[in-house]
């Protein structure tokens, strides 16, 4: 059975500064108390305290187990604050369950700060997540973008040889940066076993702007032909693609000036963009979907959903307007 882990006590703190008092490791210390290494090293960066006249850092136990409690009992009241603020209930309920958007406790709290002039009224994204991890609220965790993780070991392949294949290193200063539109990301979000449709998805890396098309099957001929033919709607000028066999005939983009790059082996933070667009995907589209039945206009829908929904990282905009600033 798994240890339950404990808070340090005062004692353990008092251990720790006379232990760095003798100039020793974290890695003792954390055989002294055993406890992990990173705790001890949690601890310390957390709780430190500056000397008034020098400057200079120093843990002090005293200190340290009143800056814990605060915090302790900062994040509890922040999680009862809102069962108080009936308003601000009211909102975040509203926001989790909107359907014209994907919204998250970060873009929720975000929106409503902006809305509080008084500092007291406002809220963060881990008071929600705390509030709707009680038995009362949590019916609510079903509408969130990211409920549940599953951790499996996947089989390593040997990956396909793909010709002419040009590395992710490769890519220009500007795609490589974010600093110009017009370069993309791409995947395929296949159907349930046993079945030839998928989807094609497209994002741009700077400004997260995607695209979805349907695939009658997974060929690399027929997906480069779809690229291809949406050239004239959509200017590309570069797409990073992984080691499938399904993206073979790259080459076929270079005819249309399409530069085309592929990530490492078992990187796909390499492609980070499109792997979290195809997670907000897959809320629409699970795992057991044939695409067989779906809708070009339910596509679309859900294309023009996650487009306009706002994004922590282009500072709470959605790739919308950020696209067509």
């Amino acid at each position: 059975m798994k240890k339950k882990y404990t808070h340090l006590t005062i004692y353990d703190r008092q251990t720790i500064e006379i232990q760095l008092k003798r100039w020793e490791t974290q890695k003792d210390i954390s055989k002294v108390l055993k406890r992990s290494e990173s705790s001890i090293s949690r601890e310390i960066t957390r709780n430190w305290i500056k000397k008034k006249w020098s400057n200079k850092k120093e843990y002090l136990a005293y200190e340290a187990q009143i800056k814990s409690y605060q915090r302790r009992w900062k994040a509890k009241t922040q999680s009862m604050k809102i069962n108080l603020n009936n308003e601000m209930k009211a909102f975040i309920i509203n926001e989790i369950q909107r359907n014209d958007i994907e919204t998250s406790p970060k873009s929720i709290a975000k929106l409503w700060n902006d809305t509080q002039k008084e500092k007291k009224n406002r809220i963060s994204h881990t008071s929600i997540y705390n509030w709707l991890e009680t038995s009362r609220w949590d019916r609510f965790k079903e509408f969130l973008l990211f409920k549940y993780k599953w951790y499996r070991k996947k089989k390593r392949i040997k990956w396909p040889r793909i010709k002419w294949r040009i590395n992710i290193e490769n890519r220009t200063i500007e795609n490589e940066l974010r600093l110009e539109q017009w370069h993309f990301e791409a995947d395929l979000i296949v159907s349930k076993k046993g079945f030839k449709w998928a989807l094609l998805t497209l994002i741009d890396r700077k400004t997260r702007l995607p695209q979805i098309f349907k695939l009658k099957d997974k060929s690399s001929k027929n997906i480069m032909n779809l690229i291809k033919s949406v050239k004239n709607d959509i200017w590309i000028k570069s797409i990073t693609f992984d080691n499938w066999l399904e993206f073979a005939f790259h080459e076929m983009l270079n005819d249309v000036w399409i530069d085309t790059y592929f990530s490492d082996p078992y990187s796909p933070w390499q492609k980070g963009s499109i792997e979290n667009f195809n997670r907000m995907v897959r809320r629409f589209f699970p795992k057991w979907t044939i695409f067989d039945y779906i809708s070009e206009k339910k596509i679309k829908s859900v294309c023009s959903i996650l487009a306009n929904t706002p994004r922590e990282i282009l500072g709470y905009l959605s790739p919308y307007q950020v696209h067509f600033q």
